[in-house]
């Protein structure tokens, strides 16, 4: 397995950088640790000791969880690759609750849900937001 390119360049392959080599390392101390304690629970097990012998397979057993974990828990290098602020418009939904009219309006600083905004245009009633989300593809102003 080819952890780093061999032209000398320092761009980390699959997630990995340089700086992990420190935790490679400990992975395998812990992976050494781990085996140890499993041999170890498994002669405890054959000698009819079950507390201990379950006591070092949950210790060996935990140990390769972690190496797991800390093995799969980065990501590929290019999922890392942001394309910048993504571009929506945060919308909200006002609701009347006697005529049942529906509106929807740019989110404005201050809005919450079940919010009493401002008076209905149909009956004169209050309108209340019910939903605020964005839209990914807002609508171009020309």
């Amino acid at each position: 397995m080819r952890i780093m390119s061999q032209e000398g360049n320092t761009k980390p392959l699959a997630g990995w950088a340089p700086q992990n080599w420190i935790s490679l390392a400990l992975m395998i101390v812990v992976g050494a640790i781990a085996m140890l304690s499993l041999y170890w629970g498994f002669q405890e097990y054959g000698q009819n000791n079950m507390e201990t012998a379950f006591m070092y397979i949950l210790i060996g057993v935990s140990g390769f969880a972690a190496i797991g974990f800390n093995f799969f828990k980065g990501s590929p290098v290019a999922k890392q690759q942001k394309s910048g602020p993504k571009n929506v418009e945060v919308v909200s939904t006002l609701e009347c609750p006697q005529c049942n009219l529906k509106r929807v309006r740019a989110h404005q600083v201050g809005d919450f849900i079940f919010k009493s905004d401002e008076p209905c245009t149909r009956c004169d009633g209050s309108m209340v937001i019910t939903r605020i989300n964005a839209r990914k593809d807002p609508k171009k102003k020309n």
